[in-house]
């Protein structure tokens, strides 16, 4: 007794190796599909973390504001202490100083006397009372300044340095 198999029609082929050559087809497309699946969550999983972590631009102005911020309470902090290191202190001009020469040089410009409003005397009169209100406000703005000029330019550079 010998084995038949059903021969496909219009094909040399038996009908179970049709059957087999579809398992393939099918078992194949669940693999892509499932492929496709993970691929589709592993998105949905980065668009979340992505969402969650603020932008860098966000960052740039976060860390821009802060840079302002500190270099304007810096400058106004500081600014007495760098009057009295340059000479121009609660007593008055210190001998030998830089506020010194600054105020000789002045007087020999206008003829024996310190005008008044010159730098020497604005100097002189925020060392010896301190910061009005208004020259506060120049100090802190450019102190912010000169933070936001801080931020400017080591942003520059940090994106410089990821570029080579």
């Amino acid at each position: 007794m010998g084995l038949s198999a059903a021969i496909e029609p219009g094909t040399d082929r038996p009908i179970a190796m049709k059957l087999e050559k579809e398992e393939e087809e099918d078992i194949r497309l669940k693999e892509e599909e499932e492929e496709d699946d993970e691929k589709e969550k592993e998105e949905k999983e980065k668009d979340k973390k992505e969402k969650k972590a603020p932008s860098s631009s966000a960052k740039s102005i976060i860390v821009t504001a802060a840079s302002v911020v500190a270099g304007g309470v810096g400058a106004v902090a500081l600014a007495p202490v760098v009057l009295g290191a340059v000479g121009f202190t609660s007593a008055g001009i210190a001998a030998g100083s830089i506020a010194a020469n600054m105020m000789s040089a002045a007087a020999i410009a206008n003829g024996g006397g310190v005008a008044a409003g010159s730098l020497v005397a604005v100097l002189q009169s925020a060392g010896a009372a301190g910061l009005s209100g208004a020259a506060t406000a120049a100090v802190a703005s450019a102190g912010g300044a000169v933070g936001w000029l801080t931020s400017f330019v080591s942003r520059k550079v940090l994106k410089d340095n990821k570029d080579e």
